[in-house]
């Protein structure tokens, strides 16, 4: 028994000295370590540089120093992203900081190996491994701000943002931000991998600097709801209120004033009775057309914009709307049926819900146009009448279609070859001839001329009664039957020189 329990003791103690023997040889003389890893930025976007940093130790229980060859870091197919070649030689105890920097396309979770390798002192290979995560979130907008503020005044931000990651964004909002508070949304549904979308919003300045805030919010191609802000310290301009209203003429014959013209009544010579219009009423004055400038000369935008009388003066409203700074907007107005004279015209706006007013005077001065007789020469052989002369345009603005008729009457009849007279148009101030034949009886003392023309679309008729002066008696003899032939010779002298004179001047207007 007692030799059994001695061989016991004697095999323990055997074997108490021969396990650290057998230890030993599996133990490396120089052990590395990886002490700490971090990453920077923490969540780091795509395309943003990204630093992993190490720090790798030896061991102080290690027999031998490690010449480090390479520090690196690997994605999860075993692909090299970032190399320190060389960190250095560790003694036991010793450590080294190596700074890795990577860039990820992608966004989402990335599983990383840091691997450092090297040589100790009996030419060994030493290698560690040590698992790194990184989180990658996709790149957020750019956002530039371009804004004209006027202070107190609802004034334009046009906002742009740029998407520059490798995936499109989308449920887009953009917001101006006054402080903390909120002043104008837009939405964009998304912007695509690399586009740009702009947003039109508006903010409100107090003071004469503003610190004009707008914020993106957006959903990554992962669903997480993301949010970038970016801020500007930006100059208020103060308001400059300075809208003109301007009242010109549309074209210089637009707008004629037919009645105006009081007709040609009075002016045929030696008529004693007056060319009288059918209807010489304001409502048949042709349109006088006038355009009305609205010239937004400040720095804020005008709404609302509306043109009319000033007081209680005559001027047809419309509606102008809305003029950005430096714009003009311009309406037509007729001015028809309002009186000549001094026109007081009105634009009223309104700037940031404050009616605001501006005024101007523009002289009405329609312009006008009339047909009037004038030259009459009337030649009688016994029943047969010949009427010849000049219509004359006493106005400033065109007639046109103007025919010259003898109408029909009591004793009077229109005869070849000229019944009537297609005279045509007429300038202002310009005057163009006429002949006219026509069979009267024996008591008949006057002939109906009818002139018809049109001023801007409208038609007129004016009537005159050109006087008939009775044959002379042809009875007697002796001296007082030379008086006859002397009258034929002093009407056929007055024939001759006025053929002379208006016959080139018929066949020049023809």
């Amino acid at each position: 028994m007692r030799r059994t329990l001695v061989a016991l003791v004697t095999l323990v103690l055997c074997l108490s000295v021969l396990s650290p023997l057998a230890a030993g040889q599996d133990v490396p003389d120089a052990r590395l370590t990886v002490d700490d890893v971090t990453v920077a930025p923490d969540r780091p976007m795509t395309g943003e540089p990204t630093t992993v940093t190490a720090d790798v130790a030896l061991s102080a229980g290690s027999a031998s120093a490690v010449e480090l060859g390479r520090v690196s870091l690997h994605d999860a197919d075993g692909n090299r992203l970032a190399t320190a070649g060389a960190p250095g030689a560790l003694s036991p105890g010793d450590a080294t900081t190596v700074d890795l920097v990577a860039e990820f396309e992608t966004a989402g979770r990335k599983n990383l190996t840091l691997e450092a390798t090297g040589t100790d002192g009996d030419g060994g290979f030493v290698e560690i491994r040590r698992p790194v995560t990184v989180v990658v979130e996709d790149s957020p907008p750019g956002i530039s701000i371009d804004a004209t503020l006027v202070e107190g005044v609802e004034s334009p931000v046009t906002v742009t943002v740029a998407n520059p990651s490798v995936d499109a964004v989308r449920n887009v909002e953009v917001v101006t931000l006054r402080g903390d508070s909120i002043d104008d949304r837009a939405f964009v549904p998304a912007i695509a991998a690399g586009g740009t979308a702009v947003a039109n919003l508006t903010v409100t300045p107090t003071g004469d600097d503003a610190d004009v805030g707008v914020r993106v919010g957006y959903t990554t191609t992962t669903g997480d709801r993301q949010y970038t802000v970016s801020r500007a310290d930006l100059e208020v301009e103060p308001l400059r209120d300075d809208v003109a209203v301007e009242v010109r003429p549309v074209r210089q014959d637009d707008a004629v004033d037919a009645a105006g013209a009081g007709g040609i009544g009075g002016i045929v010579g030696g008529a004693g009775g007056g060319l009288q219009q059918q209807d010489d009423d304001e409502e048949q004055a042709a349109p006088e057309q006038v355009e009305v400038a609205v010239t937004n000369f400040g720095n804020a935008g005008v709404d609302e914009a509306v043109v009319g009388p000033a007081g209680d003066g005559q001027f047809p409203r419309r509606f102008v709307g809305s003029v950005a700074p430096g714009e003009t907007e311009t309406v037509t107005v007729d001015l028809a049926r309002v009186p000549r004279g001094d026109l007081d015209v009105a634009v009223s706006y309104h700037i940031d819900d404050e009616e605001r007013r501006s005024t101007t005077t523009y002289a009405h001065r329609p312009s006008t146009a009339a047909v009037a007789l004038t030259g009459i020469d009337v030649d009688r052989d016994g029943e047969r009448v010949n009427v010849s002369g000049n219509a004359g345009n006493t106005g400033e603005a065109p007639v046109t279609g103007v025919v010259v008729a003898v109408a029909d009457a009591e004793g009077v009849r229109p005869t070849y070859p000229r019944r009537d007279y297609f005279v045509g148009t007429v300038d202002g101030s310009e005057f163009a001839p006429f002949e006219l034949t026509a069979r009267v009886t024996e008591n008949v003392s006057s002939v109906p001329v009818e002139v018809t023309y049109r001023v801007d679309g409208q038609q007129y008729t004016d009537r005159a009664e050109v006087p008939l002066e009775p044959e002379p008696d042809d009875g007697g003899g002796g001296i007082a039957g030379l008086a006859p032939l002397s009258v034929g010779a002093g009407v056929a002298l007055t024939l001759g020189v006025g053929a002379a004179v208006l016959l080139p001047l018929y066949y020049l207007r023809r």
